[in-house]
């Protein structure tokens, strides 16, 4: 009856007995009556015994205390991986087996950000003697004085198979930067590597880049040797990389002076090769001659030249922007030119959800440019400007020009909009109108005004009130940034 029934269940089964009916030949060759009921019979032992089979037991009071040296050797390690790297040194006090055991703990940060000599010699030590592979160095704004112990670190880490690198050096750029040692380009598990403040020497032949490289940051970072040529090496041969961002990089440059005797720089033309690159970031006073082949797999990018768009003279921005049209955020600073940089752009942002352009509404120019660039983004969903007003405004543009210029996919699917210091001048306030009877699933507006302005923010506020929202549902928020 109860076979295929484990062993431990048995012993609490409840079974089910019918009577035995009094006259048996009268149920004889029929059904039972329905009145027959069941007898419930238990073999559970009683509650009593239950309880007290199931009873915790407390521990003997002569028994010795849980200890963590009683733990498994690898799970000690684990513990200890755990831990920032001042504190995973210290747990060598705590007994004679703890003394070398953060030696061996695999995955251990190494990472000092106080910029101190002192731990400049921590981190000599402690690479002397951790035994594990290098998962993370980080040393962050490294002094002057400590500069040659990075020399001493790069081999050794490169030895140990590092795959996350940073290294920040606390020197201005304008003085002479520390110059890494080549020994850099042994490093060749690395994943990530973040560089600031340094010279990069030329790579030796065939190591240029790095075979598992997904993350490379260079800030004030310099090729004095091979030049842009260098940089680019780098990046085409690191065949991985997903996410790169290059700040204010040391280019040498070529200075021309244009016709009216201004100065003006112009780079060597270099070409960012990336087939798996999602996010890039471009940050420099000056343009530094960098182009970009398709990126198929690009989702974020910022390009920010200069504070008022510094770009070079020469820079095709249709052939730059084509580049970039499977992007779903983008983040650009508008070109100065006479003439709308964009005409002729005739691909369609599909991705495109997420766009911020620092530019102004003072020109005819800039503002065909931005109208340019929002017809070809059917899809985009929010909407930031920056407004970068160093000039008064040269003529008005009406309602009726930028109504002339309207198309079915403008704003077709805007919900948000933010306009950071806002100068209110008439031709930001007729966009403001366009944008708010356009578009139809507009839900916020976000006017963030300048603290001196023309008009006064009542007179303001009453204005745009006025103005005809085709969304229901659009909101303006209007308020005075403080400095």
């Amino acid at each position: 009856m109860l076979a295929g029934i484990p062993r431990q269940i048995k012993p609490y089964m409840t079974s089910a007995v019918w009577p035995k009916p009094s006259n048996p030949a009268r149920f004889a060759g029929r059904p039972c009556a329905a009145t027959a009921s069941p007898i419930l019979i238990s073999t559970a032992p009683p509650r009593d015994q239950m309880e007290a089979r199931h009873k915790r037991r407390l521990p003997s009071p002569d028994a010795a205390p849980p200890n963590l040296n009683s733990l498994p050797t690898d799970l000690l390690e684990k513990i200890v991986s755990c831990l920032p790297i001042r504190d995973a040194v210290r747990t060598s006090a705590v007994s004679r087996a703890w003394r070398h055991l953060w030696e061996s703990a695999p995955g251990l940060a190494l990472s000092w950000d106080d910029g101190a000599d002192p731990a400049a010699r921590a981190a000599d030590a402690v690479l002397a003697r951790y035994s594990r592979a290098v998962c993370i160095f980080r040393f962050d704004y490294l002094p002057v004085p400590s500069f040659s112990h990075a020399d001493c670190w790069v081999p050794l880490l490169a030895g140990k198979g590092v795959q996350a690198l940073q290294l920040w050096f606390s020197k201005a750029r304008d003085v002479e930067p520390h110059y890494m040692s080549v020994s850099i380009f042994s490093c060749r598990e690395l994943i990530h590597l973040n560089l600031a403040v340094c010279d990069i020497p030329a790579a030796p032949s065939g190591l240029a880049g790095f075979p598992n490289l997904t993350t490379l940051y260079l800030q004030e970072v310099g090729f004095p040797e091979s030049g842009v040529r260098g940089l680019e090496a780098l990046i085409a041969e690191s065949p991985l990389l997903e996410a790169l961002r290059l700040s204010d990089l040391w280019i040498p440059e070529e200075e021309d002076e244009d016709d009216d005797g201004d100065q003006d720089y112009e780079f060597e033309a270099w070409v960012i090769q990336a087939p798996n690159l999602r996010e890039l970031t471009i940050e420099s006073e000056y343009d530094h001659g960098w182009q970009i082949e398709e990126l198929p797999f690009i989702e974020q990018v910022e390009i920010r030249c200069g504070i008022s768009g510094s770009y070079s003279s020469n820079r095709d921005f249709v052939k730059l922007l084509t580049g970039l049209a499977r992007v779903s955020k983008l983040e650009l600073v508008m070109p100065l030119r006479e003439d709308n940089a964009f005409e002729g752009l005739s691909c369609t942002f599909e991705n495109l959800k997420d766009l911020s352009l620092r530019t102004d509404f003072c020109t005819l120019s800039n503002i065909l440019s931005t109208l340019c660039l929002l017809k070809n983004a059917p899809n985009l969903e929010k909407l930031f400007f920056e407004i970068c007003c160093a000039n008064l405004q040269e003529f008005e543009v009406g309602v009726d020009l930028l109504n002339a210029e309207w198309t079915d996919s403008l704003f077709a699917n805007l919900r948000s909009v933010t306009m950071e210091l806002a100068t209110c001048q008439s031709n930001e306030m007729h966009f403001i109108q366009f944008v708010l009877s356009k578009a139809r699933h507009l839900q916020e507006f976000h006017v963030l005004v300048c603290e001196e302005l023309s008009r006064s923010n009542e007179e303001l506020i009453v204005e745009i009130a006025k103005y005809r929202r085709t969304s229901p549902e659009a909101k303006v928020f209007f308020r005075t940034m403080v400095f």
